[in-house]
């Protein structure tokens, strides 16, 4: 014997609400024959639209089995029900549910989105649907340009554009005049004769009077079973319920895509105030990370200003009373003779330079400058870097002859000479006439060194004619690419061994200078991003907020979504899309205005001095990297993402005959 087509067996529907139960259908048992038109008839509150929602599989029954093509359908999940109302049952309601930012032809597209069906295809389909339904010339209107009838139409044409076996309608007529009303029964009275399933809920005697067999309900309880005339079974294919296809989750995401591009253009100014802390967010972030990354660069480039590989042995004088006493008589600093040794000693060493320094007031005829007179030897112009532009450094026969010789730094000769050639003139140094040989290349400063007011002396002539003793304050080592760590091991071994064991230097690597710098201004770059940070973090609640009223505004579209077909994969899909849209446009604003930001800021620090003398709007020192960009970038999605998250969860696991009824 052959099984019907839907077989209900003592279904019972209770609804809970709170400690009240309201029992909907009570042990309600009946079969429906493949290609029959049923009518459920009652009055309202008899229970036949819960019945409506169990046989659309938008709803479970309490209890009793409702088998579907002799498959129980309680049994089945929520992706396997979805499926069942993609591909098998078709839903007209009384309000039509039509989505009002969709023209009818998306509307009709809607159900074959969530079945892997191809855009050109989707096109075709749905155009030839409205047509079937009289609607062709209406096919890119919206439905605030349709009449009531030609709405239904289109829902009409929506439930049938997936071919289902079912076609269930929920008091179709009950919101259309009945000129209207005719032609949307006469419409389902067309599709029982091709072989369609038709299932219409009503409580009107001449909408139930289109139906071959009317199921009359009253209290949760089918009172009457009547046949108004005899029907001939259609016995046309089975449609058996296949598995969802993996093209599927292509139509959520362009369902999702194409549903938040609208959501963002219908609320403009709404999306712009949600999408402003993502910006201001994504900005901050890239202007804190371009200043941080520029001052970085700025105090690298600078502390290479003083040369490669370098060593700075101090001087450094006892720390208590006790190592005073301790030291007496076994240490006299460091001296030339210490920095002869470790250059004729340390095979790590390439270059040393001892150095002796003195503010003095340089004078040239009537002219006047404060300068740094520095005693050192030839080979700090290869440990510094620094060369002369003209004329030339000291040599190693100024220093045996404790030469009265000087080598001006840019700004000396400037103010001393201005236009006039230096090279062969006398300036006094606190009383003594030094003849000038050489005009240093302009080099700039580094923090507290500048290095266009020096002068340079050779360091014999420096401690014969100012200090009177062989000391030093400080001695320059430039050591073998490389061997920085070997060097200033080698240099400190030496002079614990020439100054009786005693520590009176302290040994400091240029390296170490820059990492700690580096370090700290890395971490100073990394409190500010983090700081700017909470701003996307503050965006991402602004978007949470909006996506949860997006939820609210939209929950009857959520109902329909699931009642074509949507999954809760689908439904999540699309509302994070939604939440991620609004975040990455506000991180692409974000990321043109932190890149104008982080300029703006360089180019003001710059003009302040901040990074070394002040150049007014000139050469801006923020660096804006595309890491930087891609960090911000990601984090504003990350956010979009993770408070889109909980909005997306609600709304996918909105149940949808709730959905459907949210007014």
């Amino acid at each position: 014997m052959k099984k019907p087509l839907i077989h209900v067996n003592k279904v019972t529907k209770i609804y809970r609400i709170g400690k009240l139960e309201v029992i909907a259908l009570r042990e309600v048992s009946f079969d429906i024959e493949r290609g029959e038109f049923v009518s459920i008839m009652g009055p309202s509150g008899s229970g036949k639209t819960t019945l409506m929602h169990i046989l659309g599989c938008l709803a479970r029954p309490t209890s009793g089995e409702y088998y579907l093509d002799g498959r129980l359908v309680n049994t089945l999940d929520d992706n396997e029900l979805a499926l069942i109302r993609n591909q098998r049952i078709g839903f007209v309601f009384q309000l039509f549910n039509l989505l009002p930012r969709m023209t009818a032809l998306d509307n009709v597209e809607l159900p074959m989105l969530y079945s892997g069906v191809s855009g050109d295809e989707r096109k075709s389909r749905a155009r030839l649907a409205l047509e079937a339904v009289g609607l062709k010339a209406r096919t890119y209107h919206y439905p605030n340009e349709l009449s009531g009838g030609e709405q239904q139409r289109v829902a009409i044409a929506r439930a049938l554009v997936n071919d289902p076996e079912i076609l269930l309608a929920d008091e179709p007529t009950g919101n259309l005049d009945s000129q209207s009303g005719r032609e949307v029964m006469s419409t389902f009275k067309s599709l029982h004769e091709q072989g369609k399933t038709v299932i219409v809920v009503t409580h009107d005697p001449e909408v139930a009077s289109y139906a071959d067999r009317v199921l009359h309900i009253r209290d949760g309880k089918i009172e009457k079973d009547e046949r108004l005339r005899s029907h001939k079974i259609y016995v046309g294919n089975n449609k058996p319920v296949s598995h969802p296809k993996n093209s599927s989750f292509l139509g959520s995401l362009l369902t999702g895509l194409v549903s938040g591009y609208r959501a963002i253009l219908h609320n403009r100014l709404r999306s712009l105030l949600t999408v402003l802390g993502i910006v201001i967010g994504v900005a901050a972030v890239i202007g804190m990370l371009g200043v941080g990354e520029g001052a970085k660069r700025h105090i690298t480039t600078e502390i290479e200003k003083l040369g490669a590989n370098v060593v700075m042995v101090f001087n450094m004088p006892p720390r208590t009373k006790e190592e005073a006493l301790e030291w007496r008589g076994r240490s006299r600093g460091l001296t030339y003779a210490d920095a002869i040794a470790i250059k004729a000693k340390c095979t790590a060493v390439d270059y040393v330079a001892p150095e002796i320094r003195r503010n003095v007031v340089a004078r040239y005829l009537d002219n006047e400058y404060e300068a740094e007179v520095i005693g050192t030897t030839p080979e700090y112009q290869m440990i510094r870097n620094h060369w002369p532009e003209y004329g030339r450094f000291i040599n190693e026969d100024d220093l045996e002859s404790w030469a009265k010789i000087c080598v001006l730094g840019k700004n000396v000769k400037k103010e001393l000479f201005g236009d006039e050639d230096p090279i062969g003139k006398e300036i006094k140094l606190e009383g003594e006439r030094f003849t000038v040989v050489g005009v240093m290349q302009e080099k700039g400063a580094f923090g507290w060194l500048r290095f266009d007011d020096q002068i340079f002396v050779p360091i014999l002539t420096m401690q014969k004619r100012f200090t009177g003793d062989d000391r030093v304050q400080m001695i320059l080592v430039q050591s073998k690419p490389n061997l920085a760590d070997t060097a200033s091991q080698q240099v400190r071994q030496l002079l614990l061994d020439r100054h009786n064991k005693v520590e009176d230097f302290a040994i400091r690597s240029q390296e170490e200078f820059r990492q700690t710098i580096e370090k700290t201004v890395g971490t100073f770059k990394i409190m500010l991003a983090g700081i700017a940070a909470i701003s996307l973090i503050v965006g991402g609640i602004g978007i949470m907020n909006i996506m949860l009223v997006s939820v609210t505004e939209r929950t009857r579209e959520i109902g329909l979504r699931k009642a074509v077909g949507a999954r809760r994969r689908d439904i999540m899909i699309q509302f994070l899309i939604e939440s991620t849209m609004l975040s990455v446009t506000g991180g692409i604003i974000g990321i043109l205005l932190g890149t104008l930001f982080a300029n703006t800021i360089g180019n003001l620090m710059v003009g302040a001095g901040m990074f070394g003398p002040p150049r007014l709007w000139g050469g801006g020192q923020s660096v804006v990297t595309f890491s930087s960009v891609l960090l911000a970038f990601m984090f504003a999605v990350t956010v979009g993402i993770f408070f889109g998250m909980y909005p997306a969860r609600k709304a996918a696991c909105m149940d949808p005959v709730e959905a459907l009824r949210y007014e």
